[in-house]
């Protein structure tokens, strides 16, 4: 993939335009309302939710400054299937629905930058998939990792995860916040972890690498 061809779809998107700006726990895109834009992320942290009929909604990934959201359901013409809500504030920009669809159809980089969306997009649920593979403390350190890996800011030596819960680990491995605790105590334990209201540290991140493939899952 040109990374440059994507950069030029994302300024495409963003000519005559103004970031909106939006703030923690707000929905941007809220499930079964109509798909009439789509959003590219500049500032800030989301995760989307998929809904379901329990409280364990499940949190398919996190994005950030680049993302594109909201494309397929404006292709395909279909009600959004997800939620979209802010972890931290930010801004993004709103592209009308009809206009994304004629950028897509006579700019071969807007092209370029939905390919690379969807190739993010398979990724990550290959991610997820690996991920539930596993069991115990691996589980939510692979998550951690992950996301440190994308979203985080460094400091010293290692990463940090700001904006998330621990709900939101939770939902995202698929495990109640009761069942989460001891697991990021086993990797507190160890160094591996250090957490606080709404952030995760990790401060060294090769190590909890290696911690992830010296396990067999039932840590």
């Amino acid at each position: 993939m040109d990374d440059s061809s994507a950069d030029r779809g994302r300024a495409a998107l963003r000519a005559g335009r103004r970031p909106r700006p939006f703030h923690r726990g707000q929905h941007l895109i809220t499930a079964g309302t109509k798909s009439d834009e789509v959003l590219l992320i500049e500032s800030g942290l989301v995760k989307v939710v998929l809904p379901t009929s329990d409280a364990r909604d499940p949190i398919t990934g996190l994005f950030g400054p680049g993302d594109l959201l909201g494309e397929i359901g404006v292709t395909s013409g279909a009600p959004r299937s997800a939620h979209v809500i802010a972890l931290v504030a930010g801004t993004a920009l709103h592209v009308a629905g009809s206009h994304f669809l004629a950028l897509r159809d006579d700019d071969a980089d807007v092209r370029r930058l939905i390919e690379e969306t969807w190739r993010k997009r398979q990724r990550n649920a290959d991610e997820n998939q690996m991920r539930h593979m596993r069991t115990g403390a691996p589980r939510v350190a692979m998550c951690l990792l992950s996301w440190a890996r994308e979203h985080g800011v460094q400091v010293g030596s290692g990463l940090e995860l700001r904006g998330v819960s621990q709900l939101d680990v939770a939902h995202a491995v698929a495990m109640s916040v009761k069942t989460v605790e001891p697991f990021l105590h086993v990797l507190r334990s160890r160094g591996l972890l250090v957490t606080g209201r709404l952030w995760y540290r990790l401060p060294a991140p090769d190590r909890l690498g290696h911690f992830i493939a010296s396990t067999d899952g039932t840590n």
